[in-house]
């Protein structure tokens, strides 16, 4: 039940941000899975990428304008600046204590804001991490569910295979915009380098192995398999690195080095996948260590 109006101050309000760009087919849901949400106090904000003037930002501004109001906000950025820095742009014009985010093309669950804040307030958390259930674009339900593992320390992040999309995440928003907010140059693994930094910046971060929401599938497509320039994974790799670097130092030596194996590796594979000239040094490195490690059939 909403709580009485004299009570509503209390409770947060929680901003939800969606970035959006080329899908304004998909967007009229994934805005009434929010509107929808048993929380009573949640505004929306919609930040379009599309480029303002496009054929998409207008698509997209007609698909949302029956909803706006002042709890529905919409803002166009003038020019494609990226998933990140639209994301950044979306907490910039937020009010709520607490942020989180939907892709323009998911649904959450109609309690996915309300469970995942009373987990943040629970636990005295920075922020909160969901698990997610998947869904293709036929809308049928995948099979396997991406259940969260604990994200408490480095070996955590670095070793637990976490999959912290941005819908995932749940966050403070004034310690959002302490740690610098998602990485601007980054427009894949921006949100893992997100919990990096906050975990380096010392957040308190919570897992919550219930899936809060539906990520859509997207046939004939997986992240793994996007292609990019034989620059860009090396820019990728460089941000990464940087990004990394204070929590590699919380490492045990042998973990340093797992890990540092585990990189070159897919490095090596996603050069080779995008048909990239691997560099020798790179090779050699990978191969002397294999060898070292007594690891021949992972390097096979």
């Amino acid at each position: 039940p909403m709580p009485p109006a004299s009570t509503m101050t209390d409770v947060p309000l929680v901003s939800v941000i969606i970035p959006m760009h080329g899908r304004s087919h998909f967007i009229e849901a994934a805005l009434r899975s929010v509107i929808a949400q048993t929380h009573p106090r949640v505004e929306t904000i919609l930040v379009d990428d599309n480029g303002e003037g496009s054929a998409s930002q207008l698509a997209t501004h007609e698909q949302v304008a029956p909803f706006l109001g002042p709890s529905v906000r919409y803002s166009a950025n003038p020019a494609n600046v990226g998933v990140s820095a639209t994301r950044n742009r979306g907490v910039e014009l937020a009010r709520g204590e607490y942020v989180t985010f939907l892709d323009d093309d998911d649904l959450y669950y109609e309690h996915k804001v309300a469970h995942q804040l009373q987990h943040m307030l629970d636990h005295k958390l920075n922020i909160s991490i969901c698990s997610f259930d998947r869904f293709d674009t036929d809308g049928e339900t995948q099979p396997a569910s991406a259940i969260q593992p604990p994200l408490t320390c480095a070996q955590d992040v670095l070793f637990g295979d976490p999959s912290p999309h941005a819908p995932t995440i749940m966050i403070a928003r004034a310690f959002f915009q302490r740690i610098g907010g998602f990485n601007e140059s980054l427009a894949y693994r921006e949100d893992l380098m997100l919990v990096t930094r906050a975990l380096i910046h010392g957040a308190a971060i919570g897992s919550i192995p219930q899936p809060l929401f539906n990520y859509r599938v997207h046939a004939g497509f997986q992240l793994s398999k996007k292609r990019f320039a034989c620059d860009e994974i090396d820019r990728i790799y460089a941000i990464i690195d940087e990004e990394e670097a204070e929590l590699r130092r919380q490492l045990r030596p042998a973990e340093r080095e797992r890990l540092l194996s585990a990189r070159r590796y897919k490095r090596l594979d996603a050069l080779f996948k995008n048909g990239c000239r691997i560099p020798f040094p790179l090779l050699a490195d990978t191969v002397k260590h294999a060898l070292k490690a007594g690891d021949r059939k992972r390097l096979l």
